[in-house]
């Protein structure tokens, strides 16, 4: 097993609190927005805080798995940071043993939002993954903010 950690940023041009607001909604927006990626999140325990566990269903456009099953570990609109353990389903059994991840937003100065993902995680065997690899699933996993902006740039007086 070799653990590791992996950190990616990513700037958008749309202001933080709008985009926090989105975010705090992906439930219901996400499916409506990636349909050829996410068929349905389902809250499967909790109220959407912290101890929360949800499934994500992926479409058959997803190759590596079906769904990826997350408890929420953190939630804080102050700092605008939600963190979550993946408890099945997406890698786990196929490159890690167990992974987690934080997303933080913060203003720009510009007047955006910076998304800064983090990933930690424990592979399968004791190859660690390569620069390559990492980028792939962490650019995976920022589809979700990528596309949550793209629908807030068309949607002006969405979530404002």
């Amino acid at each position: 097993m070799v653990a590791g950690t992996y950190t990616h940023a990513s700037v958008s041009p749309v202001p933080v609190s709008r985009l926090w607001k989105a975010s705090a909604d992906t439930d219901k927006i996400v499916p409506k927005i990636l349909p050829e990626i996410i068929a349905s999140i389902v809250v499967l325990e909790g109220d959407g805080g912290v101890g929360t566990v949800k499934q994500i269903n992926f479409t058959k456009a997803m190759k590596e798995c079906s769904y990826v099953k997350e408890r929420v570990d953190a939630v804080d609109p102050e700092k605008r940071v939600y963190k979550s353990t993946v408890l099945e389903g997406g890698l786990i059994g196929l490159k890690f043993k167990s992974y987690a991840f934080e997303a933080k937003m913060e203003a720009t100065s510009e007047g955006g939002a910076k998304t800064t993902l983090t990933l930690e995680y424990d592979t399968i065997g004791e190859t660690p993954l390569s620069q390559e690899e990492l980028e792939k699933i962490v650019g995976g996993m920022m589809s979700i903010p990528k596309a949550i902006e793209t629908h807030l740039l068309a949607n002006p007086d969405a979530y404002v």
